[in-house]
């Protein structure tokens, strides 16, 4: 009896690895809802396809191990969805820009913020070229830089998107508004701002990511996964795509 039992042996052994359950890939740790903004206008009702937040989302998603749903907001409703959970993430802001009860990632996305002058007006040397002047900017946006230069003296014009506040400005409600350097290069490189423009740079600065303090993922998980992003040479290839 002793010959079967010893033959039998590996034959158990190998039914009872068999029993056990694959090893499997890790499992994803669920879905990353990352926030974009779009316009309040009819053409911008959904956010761009295919450009650097986008890419960004994705790369984040792939680096978290997790899924990735992009959720396209007007501005003004982001930071609602952000502290009530309903988002996960917002990148490309500053707390100074984007103020509510949120975590905040450390900085990484070059950004600069510029003063677009019509040609009616002599081109703008300072800050102080707009003291007491009308200036076009964008409902719930904080101008930083500008307020705490000019107080009282900046006078908003606020239109609920940039597309809004550029269509005001070509019909000469005001001669000056404010934006970003990357606006600019993106909605309107086809000469949608006709007719010329002199531009003053405010402010160089780098933005980063705001993350909701009741969603699917922790500021220090996002910092972990940018910082590996930076280490692999990925987010230098995704910054370009600005």
């Amino acid at each position: 009896m002793t010959a079967p039992f010893r033959a039998a042996l590996p034959y158990f052994a190998i039914a009872l690895l068999a029993a056990q359950p694959a090893a499997a890939a890790e499992p994803s740790k669920g879905t990353l809802r990352f926030v974009q903004k779009i316009e309040d206008a009819p053409s911008q009702s959904k956010p761009r396809k295919g450009g650097f937040q986008e890419a960004l989302g994705n790369a984040l998603a792939k680096q978290l191990r997790m899924k990735v749903r992009f959720i396209g907001l007007p501005r003004k409703r982001m930071m609602s969805a952000l502290e009530s959970g309903e988002g996960d993430i917002v990148c490309g802001y500053l707390p100074a820009w984007f103020r509510g009860d949120v975590a905040w990632s450390r900085t990484f996305i070059p950004t600069s913020e510029v003063l677009i002058a019509s040609t009616r007006v002599p081109a703008p040397t300072s800050i102080e070229s707009v003291r007491g002047k009308t200036v076009g900017t964008v409902l719930g946006f904080h101008y930083p830089d500008i307020e705490q230069a000019l107080g009282p003296d900046f006078l908003r014009d606020d239109a609920p998107s940039l597309n809004l506040t550029v269509r005001k400005w070509q019909a000469g409600r005001f001669d000056y508004f404010l934006t970003t350097g990357q606006s600019i290069d993106k909605q309107f490189p086809h000469g949608e701002l006709a007719g010329g423009y002199n531009l003053l740079v405010v402010s160089e600065v780098k933005s980063g990511c705001a993350v909701s303090r009741k969603g699917n993922v922790t500021v220090a998980e996002v910092s972990a996964a940018l910082d590996a992003l930076e280490k692999n040479g990925e987010m230098a290839r995704l910054l370009r795509l600005r």
